[in-house]
């Protein structure tokens, strides 16, 4: 018998229970003078690896399609050929859902559906409309699931800048929308469960950090402030982004700041170039990979290096402890109590020494993190580890963060839904 599925970013799950059955990567896709890669691992029920394939297409390949050939091609035993059956079954008849993960969904609170006959919500979603497969899932249904999503609940209070309307208008409206939402909500998910709580009941307060990193307060199960803005500029540094900094610093350090420039996909003012690719810790340490940064710091070896590893280290925790102080003690203030700290993301899930750095910071209300457990992260693959002592007064925990499963199972959902009938 066939079995449904459904397909999100580079995943393929079974539709009924959510196992991954491939897994893979499409790198330098649109990249002029690159060749695409396509690299890809076959599960066993969601098991364990039973095929593993790594391929380079021509450029000018058309990459969805390719990966869809590859996989039909492919030995698994999901796609044998059924009793009675000429032929394999096709991925492309079999696939009920494709989920696609959206930075900026402005003020969307609920996903986009999108298939044949069904394809105006492209209209404002175009930068999209060029790899969107409609043509390549013929039976399939089109779902956008934004990261700004999570954070629609935010208060206007919080996300509304003190600033006057536009003369112009502009195709949202300029406020507070924040980012990495889906992953804030496998994240909500996992520790709930952890703590043994409804969603509903927890308060946390979350950090994601990566090369892209932000804090958001959970609130009794909602949003109720993050620190990216408008755009994902805002808030910490990242890995080449300044995050926040003095909104006319980049009128003196670019004199030609709001010349236009063109970028894949588009353009924009040559300032924004300057913020979003410019900064952040490559430009303080020479290199945006924040495990580089500490082994630098940790092997002392003097010297440029040294320092401006140390430099980007002391920015970031600064940084980082201006939200999560901020958030404790709103936490504190708006509801009945803070459930835990949670440390997710690349660098949260990685980095000992800012973790222990933190924890450091909250020893004034009886933060104690247990060295061995922080130490461990990561060693027993656990979802959900927590980092402090019983005797703690503040619950510290590192939740490893799956973007691609949440974008799937809320893709579900919706599809269920009336609406997407």
């Amino acid at each position: 018998m066939s079995i449904e599925m459904l397909l999100a970013v580079v995943r393929l799950y079974s539709f009924s229970d959510l196992d991954v059955l491939i897994s893979g990567t499409a790198s330098n896709v649109e990249v002029k003078g690159a060749k695409p890669s396509i690299k890809y691992i076959v599960y066993d029920q969601g098991k364990g690896e039973e095929e593993k394939v790594s391929e380079e297409e021509k450029e000018d390949e058309d990459v969805f399609e390719r990966v869809i050939a590859l996989i039909e091609g492919s030995s698994s035993k999901h796609f044998v050929e059924t009793a009675g059956s000429k032929s394999k079954p096709r991925v492309r008849d079999l696939v009920k859902v494709v989920a696609h993960r959206v930075v900026h969904g402005g003020t969307a609170a609920e996903p986009m559906g999108i298939w044949p006959g069904h394809e105006q919500g492209l209209e404002e979603m175009d930068a999209l409309s060029a790899f969107a497969p409609l043509h390549h899932i013929p039976k399939g249904r089109q779902i956008l699931l934004f990261d700004t999503m999570f954070h629609s609940t935010i208060p206007a209070h919080i996300y509304t800048y003190p600033l006057g309307p536009s003369s112009e208008k502009t195709p949202i409206p300029l406020r507070k929308y924040g980012a990495h939402g889906l992953s804030y909500a496998s994240i909500l998910d996992n520790v709930s469960s952890y703590l043994n709580k409804p969603k509903e009941q927890c308060t946390l307060v979350i950090a994601h950090l990566g090369s892209g990193a932000s804090v958001c307060l959970v609130k009794e199960g909602k949003s109720w402030d993050t620190s990216m803005g408008l755009t994902p500029l805002d808030g910490l540094p990242g890995g080449t982004r300044t995050g926040s900094v003095d909104p006319v610093l980049v009128f003196h350090h670019t004199p030609n700041a709001s010349e236009g420039v063109e970028i894949p996909g588009g353009h924009c003012a040559r300032g924004e170039v300057v913020v979003n690719k410019q900064g952040g810790l490559q430009a303080l340490a020479g290199t945006s990979n924040f495990g580089e940064i500490s082994s630098a710091i940790e092997e002392g070896a003097g010297g440029e290096e040294t320092s401006g590893a140390q430099l980007a280290y002391d920015v970031f925790l600064d940084r980082l402890m201006n939200y999560v102080g901020a958030y404790v003690v709103k936490a504190k203030g708006l509801s009945s109590g803070l459930d835990a700290i949670v440390f997710s993301g690349g660098i949260g899930e990685k980095s000992v020494r800012l973790r222990a750095d933190v924890g450091k910071m909250f020893s004034w209300i009886g933060c104690k993190v247990d060295q061995t457990a922080n130490e461990a992260v990561g060693n027993d693959k656990q979802t959900v580890t927590e980092i402090t002592g019983k005797d703690s007064g503040l619950r510290m925990l590192v939740c490893l963060t799956d973007e691609e499963t949440q974008c799937a199972r809320m893709a579900k959902h919706a599809y269920e839904s009336k609406e997407m009938k």
